[in-house]
């Protein structure tokens, strides 16, 4: 074999291996594509659970403030921003615990003025 023929040979070896890299490249892209696409729409689903989650703990916020407005000697304060240590996880369980002191506190605005429809 002559030294052109062996270098053909090797430059036939690497197209192919090239052609390979190439086609697992191409199948990683479109994958990876994919995967891109789901967390686009996992992140924008988290913004909008986010919005979601600051607007009605907003509402809850304001219903205090409004049941505790003839309560003149307390001193309100501005909203409290959100816990950086909590946890996303336990997002649920954290709304749930926000409601459930709402209720708590106009069930005692209630008894304490007795007010019917409050």
């Amino acid at each position: 074999m002559t030294a052109a023929e062996d270098y053909r040979r090797v430059i036939a070896q690497l197209d192919e291996v090239a052609d390979e890299l190439r086609a697992r490249d191409a199948e990683r892209v479109t994958a990876l594509h994919a995967e891109l696409a789901d967390l686009d729409r996992a992140v924008e689903d988290a913004q909008a659970r986010a919005a979601l989650t600051r607007f009605v703990v907003d509402i809850h916020w304001e219903t205090a403030l409004e049941a505790l407005w003839p309560e003149s000697w307390m001193k309100l304060r501005p909203k409290p921003g959100p816990d950086p240590r909590a946890r996303t996880a336990d997002l649920e369980a954290h709304e749930a615990a926000v409601a459930e002191q709402l209720d708590v506190l106009l069930a005692a605005v209630r008894r304490r003025f007795r007010f019917p429809g409050f």
